[in-house]
């Protein structure tokens, strides 16, 4: 799944539930938890998310260099 599509006709109900999974995969990788009905809750007295978060950031600069680097030949 890449970017969004431009013309909204063109996304799908699948589209949108893999979208949701990637993003709740994502919330629960730095520490928010499924409360109900697509609310999320982020218990901020626990240190632990800023450590998951910063750790999510570091994969995030590290994909982006893998990216900017140029092909192997």
């Amino acid at each position: 799944m890449g970017e969004y599509p431009e013309d909204c006709e063109q996304v799908t109900e699948t589209y949108r539930l893999q979208a949701k999974k990637k993003i709740a995969a994502l919330w629960e990788s730095i520490g928010f938890q499924s409360f109900r009905r697509g609310v999320w809750l982020l218990d901020t007295a626990l240190r632990q998310p800023e450590e998951l978060m910063q750790a999510r950031r570091a994969e995030l600069r590290a994909l982006g260099t893998a990216f900017q680097l140029p092909p192997s030949a």
